[in-house]
């Protein structure tokens, strides 16, 4: 059986099938073309990282505080050591240790049977004397008279005034040893140069101790005293009366504060370092001489938005201060302004690209970058406290 072809039907069917092949080489050949434009993997969304709770903090308006380093011990500003006024045994003694005296309180009694024989002689002999005075007087007006009378002689004149100067020589060194006597006999009770506490007592009645030996310690600690030294540099900051705070590791860190009472006008020659002298007043009795203090000679304070001091980083060869602030699940790097660092409190004030609130990144995150897309793990929100140093 022969078929027939019907031509027309042939025609339509090519004139058909052409067109659909053209259009689908075109869109294979666009779809090559887009493939080696984009790469491998092209339109693949950013990887997202991750962030400890520990790794972040928030930034908080607070006060913060720069000075110099100072460290070391405290001392009682009044420390003295008293001594023996005379050669002599002491029979009584009036105070203990750890007593706190006067200014001129007695604290010890030493012998004074021979000083007070020596006084009482040296107020015999200017009672004396002064009579001898009184007679010598009456004599040279006598004389005088009878020289104007011509009854006696020039020369007998001269002679009584000449008894009445020895006569008041007399006296004066008369008067003179009864103030060095009665000096002794008052020095034979020891007072108190200063107001203070014993601190130690070296003699008990009876001892006896030759004269300028030490027999009592006497400290006042209404003021302690901190001597420190601060690099020379430093110097054209500090000033008397500058505030210094400080801090006591045995007596659990509580804040002290001092000033500065005394600067060293010479820096020393080997360390280049001045030494200043900081007042600590301690009227209620909390501080003792002999603690160790750390702390700062204050130089700047401010109020202002702060991060701890890892959550600033330099960059770039101008070596600017930027952060990078967790918000709307995104890392945004920002240009900062840096003011004053608080070492004792670890923070940095930023004056100018963070505001409160803001969650800082402040640990070595692998990947950081701006707009990179973040999860901060841990944490609910955004207004969480700075983590614990």
């Amino acid at each position: 059986m022969t078929t027939q072809i019907d031509t027309r039907k042939v025609l339509a069917m090519k004139r058909f099938a052409y067109p659909v092949a053209a259009a689908l080489v075109a869109a294979l050949a666009t779809s090559g073309c887009r493939a080696k434009a984009g790469g491998p993997g092209a339109g693949a969304a950013q990887p997202k990282i991750t962030v400890g709770a520990s790794d972040v903090a928030t930034a908080v308006r607070t006060t913060l505080r720069s000075g110099v380093p100072v460290s070391g011990s405290l001392e009682p500003k009044v420390d003295m050591t008293v001594g023996a006024p005379m050669a002599e045994q002491i029979v009584e003694t009036y105070v203990e240790e750890g007593q706190r005296v006067e200014q001129g309180q007695p604290l010890v009694r030493f012998k004074d049977e021979v000083v007070t024989a020596t006084a009482n002689s040296a107020r015999a002999d200017v009672t004396t004397q002064r009579m001898q005075v009184t007679m010598a007087v009456a004599e040279s007006s006598r004389a005088e008279a009878l020289l104007r009378e011509g009854a006696i002689a020039p020369r007998d004149r001269d002679n009584a005034v000449l008894a009445l100067d020895a006569a008041r020589g007399r006296l004066a060194l008369s008067e003179s040893q009864l103030a060095n006597a009665e000096d002794r006999l008052t020095t034979s009770t020891l007072r108190a140069p200063a107001a203070g506490v014993v601190s130690k007592r070296y003699l008990q009645a009876g001892d006896r101790v030759d004269m300028g030996k030490p027999v009592m310690d006497i400290v006042d600690t209404r003021i302690l005293q901190l001597t420190a030294s601060v690099p020379v540099e430093f110097v054209g900051s500090l000033a008397v009366g500058r505030a210094v705070t400080l801090r006591a590791a045995q007596l659990d860190s509580m804040p002290i504060t001092g000033r500065i009472s005394r600067i060293n006008p010479t820096a020393d020659e080997a360390t280049r370092q001045v030494r200043i002298y900081v007042d600590i007043p301690n009227g209620a009795g909390r501080l003792m001489g002999g603690i160790f203090v750390s702390g700062r000679v204050l130089l700047r304070e401010a109020e202002g938005i702060a991060v701890p001091r890892g959550g600033v980083r330099y960059e770039g060869d101008a070596r600017t201060p930027v952060v990078y602030v967790v918000a709307g699940g995104m890392v945004h790097r920002r240009a900062v302004g840096v003011g004053v660092v608080d070492e004792e409190q670890g923070l940095t004030q930023i004056t100018s690209g963070v505001k409160a609130g803001d969650l800082v990144v402040i640990g070595p995150v692998e990947g950081l970058s701006d707009g990179v897309p973040a999860e901060v793990l841990g944490r609910t929100g955004t207004s969480a406290a700075a983590p614990q140093r």
